[in-house]
């Protein structure tokens, strides 16, 4: 598992740093995004471009985003 922990960063940083990770996925890896927020506008875009994802609130100021392109990953059994 890759993590990209994008919590320091303002929009649209975040967006363009994990869209360029995603692209570089192959198979079954799975990248791990930290944000300080749920990042509604990416989903589309992972949806739309053959990738899964599952996000994850920890606290108030904290999400963990779990992407694959993988179909046949429980992203559920994900764990940081």
């Amino acid at each position: 598992m890759s993590t990209l922990d994008v919590q320091e960063f303002d929009h649209p940083v975040p967006l363009e740093m994990t869209i360029d990770a995603f692209k570089k996925l192959t198979g079954s890896e799975v990248l791990l995004m930290i944000h300080r927020r749920e990042p509604i506008p990416l989903f589309e875009i992972i949806t739309k471009n053959g990738g899964f994802y599952r996000s994850m609130q920890v606290n108030e100021n904290l999400w963990h985003i779990f992407i694959t392109r993988d179909p046949t990953l429980d992203l559920g059994e994900c764990r940081v």
